[in-house]
């Protein structure tokens, strides 16, 4: 029996204020359904589809699409519907499941999710910093006492962060820029700073709860307004010519994306 994997990627939209700005916040759901010849599938007048039908109509019309009726039911009905102009509200990865191992479907569902992810727009570049410009240094101390100085690491990717403790942006990005430190843990050429407009004492108590495993700076606030940074989270990320290769302020769902492929660039 053949089957469709209906994988759903949909973005919730809601708002984020911070200290500074309101920032649009997307929430992405991913939900997979196993369709077959039994799905019950009809349009909005109710009439219903047979397999081959709706099969048919969904390959000649790419502007419709099929809408689970209840989201949270895995045998639910759905009803076609038409995508609104330059909306992605899915991916459907067509198969057999008898030609993908029962290993691989998990695979095959991040592979699609990957696809989604690179097909988004770029993240809301900061209005504070230009692709190609060198910026000034600075020279401070981390957490642990440290002696930093930006211009000691040039022939490194460097890259910044911009937070502070309250921030929902930024407590929302932090388990995903742990990820990207754990990615290249073992490379000694990617360098990553958090510069924290907290006090020493207060990041103390919040990195005991909430890890974040850049290396941080506190009392960071004389960098931020060197850059006159204004908006929070801002990330950026040099090359090893000390020159800005990405900047985005705020926390958007193909951040990480948008980050590690920028490092992979400027490690050519």
């Amino acid at each position: 029996m053949k089957y469709i994997y209906l994988i759903l990627l949909f973005i919730t939209i809601g708002f984020t204020a911070n200290a500074q700005d309101t920032v649009k916040k997307r929430k992405l759901v991913v939900q997979d359904f196993k369709l077959n010849q039994k799905t019950v599938v009809k349009d909005s007048t109710g009439k219903l589809y047979t397999y081959q039908e709706w099969n048919s109509l969904l390959a000649k019309q790419k502007n419709l699409c099929l809408w689970p009726d209840n989201m949270d039911d895995p045998q639910t009905s759905f009803t076609i519907v038409k995508k609104a102009p330059g909306e992605t509200r899915f991916h459907a990865v067509k198969t057999r499941v008898e030609d993908v191992p029962p290993a691989q479907r998990t695979k095959t569902q991040q592979e699609a999710l990957d696809r989604y992810i690179a097909a988004l727009p770029k993240p809301r570049e900061s209005e504070q910093f230009t692709t190609g410009q060198e910026i000034e240094s600075f020279s401070t101390h981390d957490l642990n006492g440290n002696k930093i100085k930006l211009k000691d690491l040039h022939g490194k990717v460097v890259v910044l962060n911009f937070w502070f403790i309250g921030c929902p942006g930024c407590m929302q990005e932090i388990p995903e820029l742990n990820k990207l430190v754990d990615t290249y843990k073992d490379n000694s050429d990617v360098v990553f700073l958090a510069i924290a407009l907290d006090a020493g004492d207060k990041l103390t108590d919040f990195l005991k709860t909430t890890p974040f495993n850049y290396d941080i700076i506190d009392d960071g606030r004389f960098i931020a307004n060197t850059y006159k940074i204004q908006l929070y989270p801002t990330s950026v990320i040099l090359n090893k010519e000390g020159k800005v290769a990405f900047h985005t302020v705020g926390f958007a769902i193909n951040l990480p994306y948008w980050m590690q492929k920028t490092i992979n660039e400027a490690l050519k």
